[in-house]
């Protein structure tokens, strides 16, 4: 205790500091490689968070009271924090108000102002909100804003097709958007492109996900009404009183805005650029370290991870990650460029996966059509054609449509999937995955 009172001082600083760090740390993408933290263990502490925030300012009044000194009879603005810290601290108080050394005021203050501008811009539930007024564009107004190469990813459900600049959706990690009248959050994240819609209700009632933290490079979302916790890349509830549930997925493409809008000559554009400037400071920050050109070069994850690569694949190629009824498979992009159409039974649903290698552009379908099932050569030929089915000869688009034959009109059901993702990423959650036919 002796030894505690003499260097009390740098004790309440230490300690101060280590509880900031504690619930700071884990939660800010420039320092998640520092500790590494098991998944349940971050959810504990961001649960837990508000406990241990009256350590703090204990620790910030009693380092600024015993560093005012001189002080008999506090006056003026410094009276009612002498005051609470005098109460506080009882029959201790004349050996701790005024003591201090002075030195202690501006090392406190300084390193306060620190903490506060990196909660401001880097803690992970504070700036990854997504713009409150988006609004959606033609594809004239939306060619005024982004370019043909920019990458989108595009969702089409109920006769509405609606694009997201990747590049507007990657610091938020979510859009909140109604397509073809259901309510759907779009989810991306960056760090291992991983793309996916989720219909906005579980169990029959509303969600509003807010984003927590990362883990094995994949965003953690939670539901404030529920208190569940959802991993983006595993779609189900890992922690909270709906542990074990899914969310109900919808597909997801990645393309570029030009190839896109080709294919979809309908779509729109949902526009909701950074608004605020601390959201334009995080973005600038964002895509100067991590921008998608240089994680797609790279020849491992940009954060560390929890469990092994897989080496079947190198790290950071692109693959069509499927899941149906408990089975997982993988699609290579690389192999699907040479042999652009796959057919698979993935959890007993039968699937087709196409590539068009002119528009950069792939999707999976269910190759069940009116009862039939189908079964797809590469074809190449107008209006997009890149396969033809044996059983009718109809002719389809890398969209999933039939532009020509007995099908003709007719189109193949989407099948959710992960789109582009990095490979790493998906053994990671899911390891007992298989390589598809085309790998």
């Amino acid at each position: 205790m002796t030894l505690i009172m003499e260097n009390l001082d740098a004790v309440l600083y230490g300690l101060g500091l280590f509880t900031v760090l504690a619930i700071f740390m884990p939660y800010s993408p420039l320092m998640i490689d520092l500790l590494m933290l098991p998944r349940d263990f971050q959810v504990a502490i961001y649960r837990h968070r508000f406990k241990l925030w009256p350590i703090i300012w204990l620790c910030t009044l009693v380092l600024l009271a015993r560093s005012i000194n001189g002080v008999a009879e506090p006056e003026g603005w410094s009276a009612p924090i002498i005051g609470f810290i005098q109460t506080l601290t009882g029959a201790w108080s004349p050996g701790l108000v005024g003591t201090g050394d002075a030195a202690w005021l501006s090392i406190t203050v300084i390193t306060f102002l620190v903490m506060a501008m990196m909660f401001w811009t880097g803690y992970v539930p504070y700036v990854m909100t997504p713009p409150k007024n988006p609004r959606l564009l033609d594809i004239a107004d939306a060619d005024k804003l982004i370019a043909d190469e920019d990458m989108v990813l595009g969702v089409v459900n109920g006769g509405e097709t609606h694009a997201y600049p990747r590049d507007f959706i990657a610091r938020p990690h979510f859009f909140n958007d109604t397509v073809g009248g259901t309510p759907m959050t779009i989810s991306y994240c960056i760090l291992c492109n991983s793309g996916m819609a989720f219909i906005s209700e579980m169990k029959g009632k509303p969600m509003d996900l807010k984003c927590v933290t990362a883990f094995n490079n994949n965003i953690i979302y939670r539901d404030p009404a529920t208190e569940n916790y959802i991993q983006q890349l595993d779609g189900t509830v890992f922690h909270g009183p709906d542990k074990g549930t899914a969310l109900k997925p919808h597909p997801v493409v990645q393309a570029r805005w030009g190839a896109w809008k080709a294919l979809h000559p309908e779509t729109k554009l949902y526009y909701a650029p950074a608004a605020t400037i601390r959201d334009k400071i995080v973005g600038l920050m964002l895509e100067m370290m991590i921008p998608i050109r240089k994680l797609s070069k790279r020849k491992k994850p940009w954060h560390r991870i929890r469990g092994k690569l897989d080496t079947r694949l190198p790290a950071m190629s692109y693959v069509y990650a499927v899941e149906q009824n408990g089975e997982r498979a993988s699609y290579a992009e690389d192999d699907l460029k040479t042999s652009p159409v796959v057919n698979d039974t993935v959890g007993g649903t039968d699937i087709v996966v196409l590539y068009d290698s002119e528009h950069d552009f792939g999707d999976v379908f269910s190759r069940k059509v009116g009862g039939q099932t189908l079964t797809f050569t590469a074809a190449a030929g107008p209006g997009g054609v890149v396969a033809k089915d044996n059983e009718t000869g109809s002719s389809w688009s890398v969209i999933g449509k039939a532009v020509e034959g007995k099908l003709a009109g007719q189109s193949l059901t989407a099948v959710p999937h992960y789109n582009k993702l990095f490979w790493f990423s998906w053994p990671l959650f899911k390891p007992d995955t298989r390589l598809g036919a085309a790998s």
